[in-house]
């Protein structure tokens, strides 16, 4: 074989060699992306998938790096996924707008027309290659230098967009696997929080405690929310009551703002919330979240939420659960608010009711037959336990002590008073004999033991029965009417203070002489201040007419017919005070 026929040998055997060692490698290729691929389809974990996509050609071209960025809409890309770099850079997006379409190195990219490249630059990253599927980018896969220092050769270039392509598909069914679990997931939630309200919603329904109500609010909070510090505030009328309150020791808002805050009717962030002074109080006493509690579409209470145990925020679906939770609590509660209102008015019903039949046993119930004198009162009472107090006391056989008196106030304490004026009347009756001097001591008694703001208009007298006498002493009660014989009127107001405004007051006295039938006609204001529909009110003219022209009433007749002339007047408007009339008639 002579030189040329040599060299051609030669040069035929390097060719083939080296058509052969590009077929191996292609082999070699194809063989890693037929693993490649297996590995791939063999999971829906988008995770699992991603991690392939780097590590298999990491560890076959020996690069020391890689970041694996999702697309999640528009310009916006998502770091997944990377390997040798700081995991804290997971979750963070940046905007690749222009990103070319195919793969590319760094250096063939100029700064200035793509200034994303320097988030890259910084951490050594050289390739890009884009994943592409039926023409949407799915995400990017980018790449470091290789540990051996060697550039990238276009073979290998072509490998990775090879192993992109591949993994395109199950990058896609990874993406919908995750949606689809993200939403089984929110799914599960939903079911859990319905769960749970339910739940709560059955243990709210079953009670009618204002505090138990408090109790499961704030474990539905602790528990589904995973937090230990919150405040729960309602208004309850026009008080704003703080319901339950934890690790919150600080909290004071004042009026403007808890005003401000009752007028939230969405639950939000505070991180998400526009800035203004509500806001920044807010978050100066560390409230993270916002949640009003509605009831008939009025705020009526207010969650105020600190950070959880585990720092993650609010979602909006949590608030919204939170919502939901905080309405159907706030409509129980007003639920045992009424139940408690109703229980507390009737117990006081009850009360009332046996205070006004004691008040009754301390009236009169039998009035004195007298040969020369007729007695007789009524009481009608505005409430159940008034304020209006008469009584006809004997002190010895010829002797009577006849009293009229109007407590300031209604109701309980009212009736107290009252009857305190009785148990001073009766002790003092037998032991004072001049009455100026008994009202005198009577007036000392009820200062000692009431407070500046309660006083008694006081009217009273001893009548005589052998000398036709009534020595009388009027303590800023409305004057009496003696109705004389001849139709006459006069008003009896000798007399002084009103019982309880200041101790040792001096009282004037006067004695008058009753001939028969002549009258004094004692009454209260709820006689002569009543008032009609028409806001008129009955007044001393209408009254002294009626005595007038009614002057040969009995004493019994005469008490009943001012009682009912001053119901009719009044018509359907509410009886405004107590009516107490007392007659005392002189006979033949």
């Amino acid at each position: 074989m002579d030189d040329s026929e040599k060299r051609e040998h030669d040069k035929q055997a390097l060719i083939k060699g080296e058509v052969q060692d590009d077929v191996d490698r292609k082999l070699l290729e194809l063989s890693a992306l037929f693993e490649i691929s297996q590995l791939l389809n063999s999971s829906l974990n988008l995770t699992s998938i991603v991690d392939n996509i780097l590590l298999s050609p990491m560890g076959r071209m020996m690069i020391n790096k890689g970041i694996f960025l999702l697309h999640r809409g528009d310009d916006q890309y998502e770091i997944f996924t990377l390997k040798g770099l700081a995991r804290d850079l997971i979750g963070k997006k940046i905007a690749l707008p222009q990103l070319p379409l195919k793969p590319f190195l760094i250096e063939e990219l100029n700064d200035d027309q793509y200034p994303w490249l320097s988030f890259f630059t910084q951490f050594e990253i050289r390739l890009f290659v884009p994943i592409m599927l039926r023409n949407d980018v799915l995400g990017l896969v980018t790449f470091g230098k290789k540990l051996i220092g060697k550039n990238y050769i276009e073979s290998e270039i072509e490998f990775l967009s090879s192993i992109a392509n591949i993994a395109a598909t199950s990058i896609q069914n990874g993406i919908v696997f995750e949606e689809l679990r993200t939403v089984n997931a929110r799914l599960d939630k939903k079911i859990q929080e319905l769960n749970t309200l339910f739940d709560i919603g059955k243990e709210l329904n079953a009670t009618l405690e204002s505090g138990k109500i408090a109790r499961l609010l704030s474990y539905g909070l602790m528990g589904e929310m995973m937090l230990n510090k919150f405040v729960i505030l309602v208004r309850r009328q026009d008080t704003v009551q703080t319901l339950e309150k934890r690790s919150f020791p600080n909290l004071d808002l004042g009026e403007t703002f808890l005003e401000l805050l009752f007028k939230v009717t969405h639950p939000y962030n505070l991180e998400d919330a526009e800035d203004n002074k509500l806001n920044y109080e807010l978050s100066q006493h560390n409230v993270v979240a916002v949640v009003p509690m509605l009831s008939q579409e009025r705020t009526k209470g207010i969650l105020l939420l600190g950070h959880r145990i585990s720092k993650k925020a609010y979602t909006k679906e949590e608030l919204d659960f939170l919502y939901t939770l905080g309405n159907q609590a706030m409509i129980s509660l007003e639920n045992a608010w009424l139940f408690e209102d109703s229980l507390e008015r009737k117990r006081l019903e009850e009360e009332l009711l046996v205070a006004r039949n004691i008040q009754i046993g301390l009236l009169p119930e039998f009035f004195p037959d007298l040969e020369t004198f007729e007695v007789f009162g009524v009481n009608i009472s505005s409430k159940q336990v008034g304020g209006d107090y008469f009584d006809v006391i004997k002190v010895d056989a010829e002797n009577y002590i006849i009293a009229i008196a109007d407590v300031s106030g209604k109701g309980i304490p009212a009736s107290l008073l009252m009857s305190n004026v009785q148990a001073s009347l009766l002790a003092l009756s037998t032991e004072v004999k001049a009455f100026d001097q008994l009202v005198t001591k009577v007036n000392n008694i009820i200062h000692a033991n009431t407070t500046a703001d309660k006083f008694i208009t006081f009217f009273g007298g001893i009548l005589n029965i052998k000398d036709r006498t009534f020595t009388y002493v009027n303590a800023g009660h409305n004057p009496p009417y003696w109705v004389k014989a001849d139709r006459s009127l006069q008003t009896l107001d000798k007399g002084g203070l009103l019982l309880g405004l200041m101790p040792d007051v001096p009282y004037e006295f006067e004695t008058i002489r009753l001939q028969p039938n002549e009258k004094i006609v004692m009454f209260t204001d709820g006689v002569t201040e009543a008032m009609n529909e028409k806001e008129e009110q009955f007044e001393e003219p209408r009254l002294e007419k009626l005595l007038q022209t009614h002057s040969g009433l009995s004493a019994k007749e005469c008490t009943e017919f001012i009682a009912q002339a001053v119901k009719d007047f009044e018509g359907n408007a509410p009886q405004s005070d107590d009516i107490t009339v007392v007659v005392i008639k002189a006979l033949k």
